[in-house]
């Protein structure tokens, strides 16, 4: 099934995706505003910061598929076939993951945004939530001094950043992160800068920095 084409049957439950039928039904573009429909989409915003995400190790975590055919089938289908290789999210822990593409869900039973991810080498791929990702050094130990007072934020009930205690705690983060190097301290600092633009920590998705935040 080619991209673009819509699905039927598709939510979100638990931080994973969840199909209906093992293959997508097309639904008619014109068919009632509540039937769920899908379309996959490119991020060029998200596809050239490369290869910087890992796929978190939780009981949630979705199935992590092996092999580039299998890479090529999530890219048309969403599923492979139920006998296609899969491994444990804890075995690729090391491996970094870019993302590749983004399914939006509109109507009953949409959620947030599901995003393919797939290893430099494509053997390694899975469509996944937010939740189920991070920042590859998030928890590093250049980055404590960042993550800290993001994590404060993120963990408020209002995180705008206009709050006195919201915009105290993302100075400190935005302090510690002019310390990083090269390519890191470009990342970080584009990303908060894009967070102080929006004004919030609450970007539904399009802040790679705080994926795993929250």
């Amino acid at each position: 099934m080619k991209l673009q084409k819509l699905f039927t049957g598709a939510f979100l439950l638990a931080g994973t995706v969840t199909m209906l039928s093992a293959t997508p039904k097309l639904v008619n573009a014109a068919s009632t505003s509540s039937a769920p429909v899908a379309a996959v989409k490119n991020k060029a915003s998200f596809t050239k910061e490369g290869y910087i995400m890992r796929i978190l190790n939780d009981k949630d975590a979705s199935k992590i598929y092996v092999g580039k055919s299998n890479y090529k089938k999530l890219v048309k289908n969403i599923t492979p076939s139920k006998k296609a290789k899969t491994i444990s999210p804890k075995k690729v822990q090391k491996v970094k993951f870019r993302i590749e593409k983004v399914l939006n869900v509109k109507g009953r039973g949409a959620g947030a945004p599901v995003y393919l991810v797939a290893s430099k080498d494509k053997k390694y791929s899975s469509w996944t939530t937010q939740s189920g990702l991070q920042y590859y050094y998030l928890n590093s130990k250049a980055m404590k001094n960042v993550k800290k007072p993001l994590m404060r934020i993120a963990n408020r009930l209002n995180t705008s950043l206009k709050r006195a205690n919201n915009k105290r705690d993302f100075n400190a983060a935005m302090k510690a992160a002019k310390k990083l190097h090269g390519n890191q301290r470009k990342f970080v600092l584009r990303s908060l800068k894009q967070l102080k633009k929006y004004g919030s920590m609450n970007v539904g998705g399009t802040n790679l920095l705080i994926f795993g935040l929250q």
